[in-house]
């Protein structure tokens, strides 16, 4: 079995940014966090969000032996043995 996550679409994007835009509480000036699980937050900068080109993979974890989809930029599609074809994506960097 493969464990796979449902990845947020730009139009179910678009639907919440509209929720948001009629927010009374969101303003011009609410800043934009990521949430990654750990004690605090991380910020996203200005120059984060980026279309990049994406494809597909595989790994098995371990401990399970269970097999786990994951995505990865094409740049990094060598070192993990990607099965799936090119897409673009939207991409929120997060790199400090």
């Amino acid at each position: 079995m493969i464990n796979h996550i449902n990845t947020m679409t730009f139009s179910q994007l678009k639907d919440i940014v509209q929720l948001l835009e009629n927010d009374s509480t969101i303003s011009n000036e609410t800043k934009l966090f990521i949430d990654t699980g750990w004690d605090s937050i991380q910020e996203v900068t200005t120059e984060a969000i980026q279309v990049e080109k994406v494809t597909s993979f595989e790994v098995e974890g371990e401990l399970t032996k269970e097999i786990y989809e994951g995505y990865c930029l094409v740049d990094k599609a060598k070192k993990l043995n990607t099965k799936g074809k090119q897409e673009t994506a939207i991409i929120i960097k997060n790199l400090y």
